[in-house]
């Protein structure tokens, strides 16, 4: 199963990064352009430049983002911004949020690196779908510059929680870094070299596998730069740097760890008609109309709670099509969506309440392709409950679909089914703060055993 491994890691300077949250950033794949703008105005030595360096006009084969974070990163070290920890170690890593209707809520984990295995053994399993084009982008950084930036975060199953219980001394100590970052979450991180908790770590996750939470892209860029770097060497024993790769790792049976939604909008449907889409929906769901005040937040809340509430009991989702009254659609038998998979479709995924908007509404009903709903063109996602609504009620969009979380166990049942979901199927919050520990993958180096 699943081999772990400490390593010396990369890490910012504090004796010389007065502010350690203003060198920090987000994972690249959710920086928006005034976001990397902003954070590159923030330090001249934010991680920003390395995961999402700004493209020039004048870029070419030689000159480009790629070789400008390969050359930040080489001279940050240089000048002893960035320096590597003397011994080899494991880091504990906690987040602490806010979730509503729940209160506090922390979510513990450690970083390590893990041995990359092909998603045929079984020891790693996806569940998201992945784009040629981000693995390209990510190939091309992980080449220039020899380095992991960003973890991916992967899931084991302890109910026991073992490892909670053996580095609970470790984290009562005072952290290496304790921040709190732009959303209000506070990060918390631990070095660990007791060759005891980094030995129990590495049993408990050897009779495990991996289920892959979030970074699907950057894992199989882990592969594809694994088999460039054997292909390179020709020799390999298997403990070379390039055949890991950075990961947290988080306990899905953990309290802290929350799956929260991703809510859909649906624009430039040509010859769209309200009441003709309702009678349709009608064949395949129960439809109840609520009325929704969208001026009132309190009205806006009891609408989550009776999606959340209806979720509990079948396959629910909500649609808001302007107005004041508000859709929830329970789907009438889970067998409906047998039409709509071939017979080697698993249970799980086919009754997933993604797989029924995105199998049975979008493409069905509203004749939007999978291709059309990969590139995104009639589809955007959102995280906040209360935009779809101010969005449609706008004009700028024609539907907006409301969506319950996808549960722990489904993710589970799916990766182990070894399918995958639709696109923006979960959303893990909070973030992996990026910056906070970096992988160099350095030449002839190999892991300790």
């Amino acid at each position: 199963m699943a081999k772990i491994a400490p390593f010396r890691a990369v890490r910012y300077n504090l004796e010389k990064i007065a502010e350690p949250v203003s060198v920090m950033a987000p994972p690249y794949d959710v920086i928006s352009s005034e976001l990397q703008d902003d954070l590159y105005q923030r330090n001249p030595y934010n991680l920003v430049r390395l995961i999402l360096g700004k493209i020039e006009e004048t870029d070419d084969e030689s000159n480009n983002r790629y070789s400008r974070a390969a050359d930040f990163f080489k001279s940050w070290q240089e000048e002893g911004v960035l320096v590597r920890d003397s011994e080899p170690g494991i880091y504990l890593y906690d987040e602490e949020y806010f979730a509503e209707g729940i209160g506090p809520v922390v979510r513990r984990g450690f970083l390590a690196l893990t041995r990359i295995e092909d998603f045929a053994s079984g020891v790693v399993k996806p569940h998201e779908k992945t784009l040629s084009g981000p693995k390209t982008d990510r190939l091309n950084l992980t080449k220039a510059c020899g380095a992991n930036f960003s973890p991916i975060f992967g899931l084991y199953s302890d109910p026991c929680c073992v490892l909670e219980a053996l580095t609970r001394d470790a984290s009562s100590c005072q952290p290496d870094i304790d921040m709190t970052d732009d959303d209000g979450v506070k990060h918390r991180l631990w070095r660990v070299t007791d060759p005891d908790i980094i030995e129990k770590a590495k049993e408990l996750l050897d009779s495990k596998p991996l289920f892959i939470a979030d970074g699907h892209h950057r894992y199989e860029t882990a592969l594809n730069y694994r088999n460039y770097m054997r292909e390179q060497v020709g020799e390999y024993s298997g403990k070379e740097l390039f055949n890991y790769v950075l990961m947290y790792f988080a306990n899905m049976e953990d309290q802290g760890m929350l799956i929260f939604p991703t809510h859909r909008l649906v624009h430039s449907l040509k010859d769209f008609h309200l009441p003709g889409f309702l009678s349709a929906l009608n064949e395949f769901f129960e439809v109840e109309v609520r009325d929704l005040n969208l001026s009132d937040a309190d009205s806006r809340r009891e609408a989550r709670t009776i999606l959340q509430q209806k979720g509990n009991e079948a396959h629910t989702l909500a649609l808001y099509a302007g107005g004041q009254s508000l859709y929830y659609l329970t789907l009438r038998d889970p067998a409906i969506m047998d039409r709509f998979f071939d017979d080697k479709a698993s249970k799980a995924l086919r009754v997933l309440d993604v797989s029924i908007l995105h199998r049975l509404i979008l493409e069905q009903l509203l004749q939007i392709t999978p291709e059309a709903q990969e590139r995104q063109l009639n589809l955007k996602y959102v995280k906040n409950f209360d935009e779809p609504f101010d969005s449609v009620h706008s004009g700028d969009f024609q539907l907006a679909f409301l969506m319950n979380s996808t549960r722990m166990s489904e993710v589970r049942d799916v990766a182990n089914a070894g399918e995958k979901m639709p696109q923006k199927s979960t959303y893990f919050y909070p973030k992996l703060l990026t910056g906070l520990v970096l992988n160099k993958i350095g030449d002839g180096e190999s892991v300790v055993d």
